[in-house]
């Protein structure tokens, strides 16, 4: 039987060597690309084919989310899972409208995050344990077509939604429209508009309201 190429997108390159070891230890795995941002994940997927992307949804510069969003504008048949530390309703949701068919934790064991990448690979939907039941349902609905409200960012574009991230991180407009490959003037367009649709006045407000709505990195 032929093993299920991989790629592993994580930033953290210790994570990373310690999850490449671990699928060494399953002979249906293999790994064929590895990458810790979105300038080098774009590129060694085009170039790999992985059947199944494993992106950490918390990367400096563009998030997870974002890369997903753009390796399924190429090829809409590619299968992600998305495995990270944060578990709460608005990534969740975000990752699972972006259109990865999988999100696991790392905070899971070992033999689950290597039965969600099967599964993934398998062309099937895989939620972690830890995911709520808001975002199940949430997920169900967004999958029958009915426009319910999924998230506080809802009202966001994908482009916003990229910059409120970067925002919360606290990288400064030049940085910001150098890493999405923007101008300063754009960045602040978008940033006004996302202040706008949020209610909010400042960066500090934008912290704030992501600080209540649990969408701050631990």
């Amino acid at each position: 039987m032929t093993p299920l190429s991989v790629a592993l997108v994580d930033d953290h390159l210790l994570f990373r060597e310690g999850l490449r070891a671990m699928l060494a230890s399953a002979p249906d795995l293999r790994i064929v690309a590895e990458a810790s941002n979105a300038q080098e994940a774009i590129p060694a997927v085009r170039a790999s084919e992985p059947e199944v992307v494993v992106l950490d949804v918390m990367l400096p510069g563009v998030s997870g989310i974002g890369i997903a969003r753009e390796l399924l504008r190429e090829n809409p048949k590619r299968r992600l899972l998305a495995l990270s530390m944060v578990a709460d309703e608005a990534h969740v949701a975000d990752a699972l409208q972006a259109g990865v068919l999988g999100y696991a934790c790392k905070s899971q064991s070992a033999a689950e995050v290597v039965e969600a990448i099967r599964t993934v690979g398998r062309g099937e939907t895989y939620l972690a344990p830890q995911v709520s039941g808001f975002v199940v349902s949430d997920y169900r609905r967004l999958r029958s077509g009915d426009d319910g409200v999924r998230s506080p960012l809802a009202t966001l574009t994908a482009r916003e939604r990229e910059i409120f991230e970067l925002c919360i991180q606290g990288n400064p407009t030049a940085q910001i429209a150098k890493q999405l490959c923007i101008s300063p003037r754009t960045v602040e367009t978008h940033r006004g508009r996302i202040l706008r649709k949020l209610n909010a006045h400042s960066a500090v407000d934008l912290v704030r309201l992501a600080a209540r709505w649990g969408l701050l990195a631990q």
